[in-house]
Protein backbone atom coordinates (compact mmCIF):
# COMPACT_ATOMS: atom_id res chain seq x y z
CA UNK A 1 0.00 0.00 0.00
CA UNK A 2 1.32 3.09 -1.49
CA UNK A 3 1.44 6.67 1.22
CA UNK A 4 1.61 9.87 0.91
CA UNK A 5 3.77 12.40 3.02
CA UNK A 6 2.84 16.04 1.74
CA UNK A 7 5.15 18.90 2.10
CA UNK A 8 4.22 20.27 5.17
CA UNK A 9 4.10 17.36 7.19
CA UNK A 10 7.11 15.92 6.11
CA UNK A 11 8.37 18.88 7.38
CA UNK A 12 6.84 19.00 10.59
CA UNK A 13 7.62 15.18 11.07
CA UNK A 14 11.37 16.19 10.35
CA UNK A 15 12.14 19.03 12.28
CA UNK A 16 9.96 17.07 15.56
CA UNK A 17 11.51 13.54 14.81
CA UNK A 18 15.36 15.22 14.80
CA UNK A 19 14.72 18.70 16.81
CA UNK A 20 17.63 21.65 17.00
CA UNK A 21 17.99 23.20 20.27
CA UNK A 22 15.92 25.84 19.56
CA UNK A 23 14.37 28.10 16.71
CA UNK A 24 13.90 31.72 15.94
CA UNK A 25 11.49 33.28 13.23
CA UNK A 26 13.67 36.00 10.42
CA UNK A 27 11.24 36.99 8.31
CA UNK A 28 9.58 34.23 6.16
CA UNK A 29 12.42 31.72 8.03
CA UNK A 30 13.17 29.85 10.68
CA UNK A 31 16.50 29.79 12.10
CA UNK A 32 17.14 26.74 13.82
CA UNK A 33 19.95 26.68 16.33
CA UNK A 34 21.89 23.18 15.50
CA UNK A 35 24.03 22.97 18.56
CA UNK A 36 26.97 21.29 16.35
CA UNK A 37 24.15 18.85 15.22
CA UNK A 38 24.87 18.78 11.78
CA UNK A 39 22.74 20.25 8.79
CA UNK A 40 19.31 18.66 9.21
CA UNK A 41 19.14 20.55 12.68
CA UNK A 42 21.08 23.38 11.35
CA UNK A 43 19.42 24.79 8.38
CA UNK A 44 17.12 27.73 7.64
CA UNK A 45 13.33 26.62 6.25
CA UNK A 46 10.67 28.24 5.16
CA UNK A 47 7.80 29.01 7.72
CA UNK A 48 5.07 27.85 5.08
CA UNK A 49 6.28 24.59 3.82
CA UNK A 50 3.34 24.28 1.40
CA UNK A 51 4.90 27.86 -0.53
CA UNK A 52 7.21 27.68 -3.36
CA UNK A 53 9.25 30.50 -2.04
CA UNK A 54 9.07 32.34 -5.50
CA UNK A 55 8.16 35.39 -2.95
CA UNK A 56 11.61 35.17 -0.75
CA UNK A 57 13.91 38.26 -1.67
CA UNK A 58 18.04 38.60 -1.47
CA UNK A 59 17.17 40.75 1.47
CA UNK A 60 15.24 38.04 3.60
CA UNK A 61 18.31 35.62 2.10
CA UNK A 62 20.84 37.74 3.74
CA UNK A 63 18.86 38.67 6.92
CA UNK A 64 18.79 34.84 7.72
CA UNK A 65 22.63 34.59 6.49
CA UNK A 66 23.27 37.07 8.77
CA UNK A 67 21.56 35.21 11.93
CA UNK A 68 22.93 32.33 11.08
CA UNK A 69 26.38 33.40 11.72
CA UNK A 70 25.69 35.50 14.56
CA UNK A 71 25.54 32.18 16.21
CA UNK A 72 28.79 30.51 14.90
CA UNK A 73 26.70 28.39 11.55
CA UNK A 74 27.32 28.20 8.47
CA UNK A 75 24.92 30.49 6.01
CA UNK A 76 22.54 26.94 5.23
CA UNK A 77 19.13 26.51 3.79
CA UNK A 78 17.07 23.05 3.43
CA UNK A 79 15.11 23.61 0.31
CA UNK A 80 12.50 20.68 -0.25
CA UNK A 81 11.22 19.58 -3.70
CA UNK A 82 8.40 22.24 -3.95
CA UNK A 83 9.95 24.68 -3.24
CA UNK A 84 11.11 25.88 -7.10
CA UNK A 85 10.71 29.37 -6.49
CA UNK A 86 13.45 29.24 -3.08
CA UNK A 87 15.45 27.16 -4.83
CA UNK A 88 16.13 29.80 -7.63
CA UNK A 89 16.42 32.75 -5.37
CA UNK A 90 19.18 31.19 -3.72
CA UNK A 91 21.54 30.10 -6.45
CA UNK A 92 21.17 33.32 -8.07
CA UNK A 93 22.68 34.56 -4.22
CA UNK A 94 25.07 32.41 -5.12
CA UNK A 95 24.40 29.40 -2.79
CA UNK A 96 25.55 26.15 -3.97
CA UNK A 97 23.41 22.77 -4.14
CA UNK A 98 24.42 19.89 -1.24
CA UNK A 99 23.57 16.81 -0.62
CA UNK A 100 19.88 16.18 -2.52
CA UNK A 101 17.89 13.45 0.13
CA UNK A 102 14.94 11.57 -0.56
CA UNK A 103 12.48 10.70 2.36
CA UNK A 104 10.90 7.23 1.35
CA UNK A 105 8.10 5.61 3.56
CA UNK A 106 5.90 2.81 3.68
CA UNK A 107 2.69 1.47 5.80
CA UNK A 108 4.48 0.99 8.90
CA UNK A 109 2.50 -2.43 9.30
CA UNK A 110 2.92 -3.37 5.57
CA UNK A 111 7.19 -3.90 6.77
CA UNK A 112 7.00 -4.63 10.29
CA UNK A 113 8.35 -7.84 11.38
CA UNK A 114 9.72 -8.81 14.91
CA UNK A 115 13.49 -9.53 14.21
CA UNK A 116 15.11 -12.88 14.87
CA UNK A 117 16.36 -14.23 18.34
CA UNK A 118 19.08 -11.86 19.55
CA UNK A 119 19.09 -10.27 16.88
CA UNK A 120 17.86 -6.57 17.39
CA UNK A 121 16.41 -4.74 20.41
CA UNK A 122 14.39 -1.76 21.40
CA UNK A 123 16.06 0.17 23.98
CA UNK A 124 15.68 3.74 25.21
CA UNK A 125 18.19 5.25 26.75
CA UNK A 126 21.05 4.00 24.15
CA UNK A 127 23.15 1.72 25.21
CA UNK A 128 27.30 3.23 25.36
CA UNK A 129 27.79 0.26 22.79
CA UNK A 130 25.65 1.73 20.92
CA UNK A 131 27.22 4.93 21.43
CA UNK A 132 30.58 3.56 20.12
CA UNK A 133 28.70 2.04 17.45
CA UNK A 134 27.82 5.89 16.32
CA UNK A 135 31.27 7.37 17.14
CA UNK A 136 33.15 5.08 14.65
CA UNK A 137 30.17 6.09 11.86
CA UNK A 138 30.70 10.08 13.14
CA UNK A 139 27.95 10.68 15.15
CA UNK A 140 28.72 11.88 18.07
CA UNK A 141 27.79 13.74 21.39
CA UNK A 142 26.08 16.45 19.57
CA UNK A 143 23.40 14.41 17.10
CA UNK A 144 23.16 12.19 20.38
CA UNK A 145 21.92 15.17 22.01
CA UNK A 146 19.33 15.78 19.21
CA UNK A 147 17.85 12.29 20.25
CA UNK A 148 17.59 12.95 23.46
CA UNK A 149 16.00 16.46 22.66
CA UNK A 150 12.96 14.70 20.71
CA UNK A 151 9.80 14.36 22.44
CA UNK A 152 7.54 11.75 21.97
CA UNK A 153 7.56 7.54 21.39
CA UNK A 154 11.21 7.22 20.53
CA UNK A 155 13.67 4.72 21.28
CA UNK A 156 16.72 3.10 19.36
CA UNK A 157 17.07 -0.25 17.75
CA UNK A 158 20.40 -2.25 19.08
CA UNK A 159 21.70 -4.97 16.48
CA UNK A 160 23.81 -7.87 16.97
CA UNK A 161 25.55 -10.21 14.94
CA UNK A 162 27.16 -13.62 15.97
CA UNK A 163 26.30 -12.18 19.93
CA UNK A 164 28.55 -9.10 18.97
CA UNK A 165 27.46 -5.64 18.59
CA UNK A 166 27.34 -4.55 15.50
CA UNK A 167 24.80 -2.03 15.01
CA UNK A 168 22.54 0.77 16.20
CA UNK A 169 19.76 3.45 15.06
CA UNK A 170 16.95 5.89 16.49
CA UNK A 171 13.58 6.22 15.63
CA UNK A 172 10.94 8.24 16.94
CA UNK A 173 7.35 9.19 15.77
CA UNK A 174 5.34 12.38 15.42
CA UNK A 175 2.13 12.88 13.91
CA UNK A 176 1.86 9.54 12.89
CA UNK A 177 4.99 9.29 11.28
CA UNK A 178 7.97 7.23 12.64
CA UNK A 179 11.08 8.21 10.95
CA UNK A 180 14.04 6.09 11.56
CA UNK A 181 17.70 8.31 11.83
CA UNK A 182 21.32 7.83 11.85
CA UNK A 183 21.09 3.48 11.16
CA UNK A 184 24.77 2.65 11.37
CA UNK A 185 25.98 -1.06 11.07
CA UNK A 186 29.87 -1.99 11.67
CA UNK A 187 31.98 -2.17 8.48
CA UNK A 188 32.12 -5.87 9.54
CA UNK A 189 28.98 -6.84 9.89
CA UNK A 190 27.08 -4.98 6.45
CA UNK A 191 25.91 -7.64 4.41
CA UNK A 192 24.65 -9.82 6.55
CA UNK A 193 21.24 -8.67 6.72
CA UNK A 194 21.39 -6.98 9.79
CA UNK A 195 20.28 -3.26 8.47
CA UNK A 196 16.87 -4.88 6.77
CA UNK A 197 16.17 -6.59 10.29
CA UNK A 198 16.80 -3.59 12.32
CA UNK A 199 14.58 -2.07 9.63
CA UNK A 200 11.45 -4.28 9.86
CA UNK A 201 12.28 -4.20 13.65
CA UNK A 202 12.01 -0.26 13.97
CA UNK A 203 8.29 -0.64 11.81
CA UNK A 204 7.42 -3.26 14.25
CA UNK A 205 7.95 -0.94 16.51
CA UNK A 206 6.21 2.08 15.29
CA UNK A 207 3.36 -0.16 14.51
CA UNK A 208 3.04 -1.56 18.04
CA UNK A 209 2.86 2.65 18.94
CA UNK A 210 0.44 2.96 16.95
CA UNK A 211 2.14 4.89 14.27
CA UNK A 212 0.54 4.52 10.71
CA UNK A 213 3.53 5.31 8.09
CA UNK A 214 7.49 4.70 9.18
CA UNK A 215 9.69 6.81 6.79
CA UNK A 216 13.56 7.20 6.25
CA UNK A 217 15.70 9.87 5.05
CA UNK A 218 18.65 8.90 2.66
CA UNK A 219 21.27 11.01 0.35
CA UNK A 220 20.87 10.42 -3.51
CA UNK A 221 24.86 9.25 -3.28
CA UNK A 222 24.10 6.44 -0.91
CA UNK A 223 23.01 3.67 -3.29
CA UNK A 224 23.73 0.47 -1.13
CA UNK A 225 20.56 2.10 1.37
CA UNK A 226 18.56 3.38 -1.39
CA UNK A 227 18.68 -0.09 -2.71
CA UNK A 228 17.94 -1.96 0.65
CA UNK A 229 14.88 0.18 1.41
CA UNK A 230 12.97 0.02 -1.83
CA UNK A 231 13.98 -3.50 -1.02
CA UNK A 232 11.86 -3.45 1.66
CA UNK A 233 8.89 -2.12 -0.20
CA UNK A 234 9.47 1.82 0.88
CA UNK A 235 8.34 4.40 -2.00
CA UNK A 236 9.76 7.54 -2.29
CA UNK A 237 7.28 10.75 -0.77
CA UNK A 238 8.97 13.73 -0.90
CA UNK A 239 13.22 15.19 -1.17
CA UNK A 240 15.04 18.10 -0.41
CA UNK A 241 18.76 19.53 -1.16
CA UNK A 242 20.39 21.96 1.04
CA UNK A 243 21.98 25.15 -0.85
CA UNK A 244 25.03 27.18 1.28
CA UNK A 245 26.41 30.08 0.77
CA UNK A 246 29.61 29.80 -1.63
CA UNK A 247 32.87 29.59 0.18
CA UNK A 248 31.23 28.32 3.59
CA UNK A 249 31.59 24.91 4.76
CA UNK A 250 28.29 23.05 5.26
Amino acid sequence: MSVALPPERLARVIARTWPPERVETVGPFTVAHGGGGGNRVSAARLVDATSDGSEVTPAQIAAVADAQRAIGQDALFMVPGNQTGLDAVLEAEGYANRDETVALAIAAGEMAAPPPRVTCFDIWPPLAVQEEIWAEGGIGPSRLAVMHRAEGAKTSLFGRIGDRPAGTAFVAISDGVAMLHALEVLPRARRQGLAGHMMRAAAHWAAEQGAETFAVLVTRKNSPALGLYASLGMNPVGQYHYRVKNGETA
